[in-house]
């Protein structure tokens, strides 16, 4: 029986997005027939590079807007994917992508048919700043899906207890970590990349790369920044990303003193910033399992984290990098102090990041996605 897979996504940027290219390319690759339902309103360039390569590969691509917040459009949205079902069906499985087409994903699922898989890539009910009344409506939402649900792919344990809470069995809930590529080339070592940024060769470079939204806190990392800056004088800050934040960043950094000491380069690819990197600093509020501090532990990157989804499995702290509290600037500065402090300890820790990497490949991330839709179609 050769499977036939709809994947459906809302968060057209970000890891969210590199996922399901990775998974689709990966799927393809081992003989299933993929389709990607995705939306075209906060598409960022990974998704739209990708797109012609995916279409190249055989995967069919279908343009369906959607959006993040529940919307009276949701409606012509489950219609145009229920259509679609109907004419280029039979379809074996439904695989939705965070919360927005996670829901529409179930909904479908109500129709009978296809076995539905659900992956949040961070349940809302993580951020702190979510109301108690509103946590409580998506908690009863989530609770609700949860019975349409076949199985609920969880990026990370932390995503896993979360779903536990929420209400999913623990029958239907698997674990999948994300994964990336280890063997991405480049011709360009550190230097080069420094040259490019105009940043002395001897300086100590923190890397940011994300969103510059509330839920990745990069304000955290300024405030930690801001207080290592006096006894490390070539210490330096570049924030690879953009979003809505960035006046406000922008403005916080000159409060605090520190707009010389602070790099900002807009949104490139991360994965080659992370060569101009000596450490890489993830300030998250919440996460599933973000690919960035998968890429930084395959630059060979020591990491700060706050204890955020997945950074205790990739993290050994004292290890490979430091966790920390969420929100805890003392404790963040105070990891970065003794990585700035110790070239020795940078390097060691960045050796043990390529070597606990290895457990995170994309290509043990795809066979295990790919054993569950078959485990599913048996059922």
């Amino acid at each position: 029986m050769r499977l036939k897979v709809l994947q459906i996504l809302e968060a057209t940027g970000g890891g969210t997005a590199r996922h399901v290219v990775d998974l689709c390319h990966g799927l393809v690759l081992r003989g299933v027939e993929v389709h990607l339902a995705y939306s075209p309103l906060r598409m960022d360039n990974i998704l739209a590079q990708a797109l012609p390569e995916l279409e190249k590969a055989g995967v069919r691509c279908l343009e369906v807007p959607m959006r993040r917040a529940p919307h009276p459009s949701d409606f012509i949205a489950v219609f145009a994917l229920y259509r679609y079902l109907r004419s280029h069906g039979p379809f074996t499985h439904i695989h939705g992508h965070s919360s927005k087409a996670g829901a529409l994903a179930r909904i479908l699922g109500l129709f009978g048919g296809p076995k539905v898989i659900y992956t949040p890539h961070a349940f809302y009910t993580h951020s702190l700043g979510v109301g108690k009344n509103l946590r409580w409506i998506y908690g009863i939402i989530e609770r609700a899906l949860s019975f349409s649900t076949d199985a609920l792919i969880a990026v990370s344990d932390y995503e896993a207890k979360e779903a536990f809470r929420l209400g999913y069995s623990r029958i239907k809930t698997v674990r999948i970590p994300n994964g990336v590529s280890l063997n991405v080339e480049s011709a360009e070592e550190k230097q080069q990349i420094r040259r490019k940024w105009n940043l002395e060769c001897d300086a100590i470079v923190i890397g940011f790369v994300g969103r510059l939204t509330s839920q990745k806190s990069p304000h955290v990392l300024l405030e930690a920044f801001s207080r290592v800056t006096t006894q490390h004088p070539k210490a330096l800050l570049v924030m690879i990303g953009d979003g809505p934040l960035k006046s406000w960043l922008r403005e916080k950094v000159l409060e605090l003193g520190i707009e010389n000491r602070v790099v900002w380069q807009g949104f490139i690819d991360g994965r080659w910033a992370m060569r101009g990197f000596d450490i890489f600093a993830l300030p998250s509020e919440y996460e599933g399992f973000p690919y960035v501090l998968l890429e930084a532990m395959a630059e060979g990157l020591p990491i700060v984290a706050t204890c955020v989804g997945g950074a205790d499995q990739a993290i050994v702290d004292g290890e490979n990098g430091f966790v920390v509290p969420v929100g805890d600037v003392i404790a963040f500065a105070g990891a970065l102090d003794r990585l700035l402090s110790d070239e020795a300890l940078r390097l060691s820790m960045g050796a043990q990041s390529r070597l606990r990497v290895k457990e995170f490949s994309v290509e043990k991330m795809v066979d295990a996605t790919l054993a569950l839709y078959r485990e599913l179609a048996g059922r």
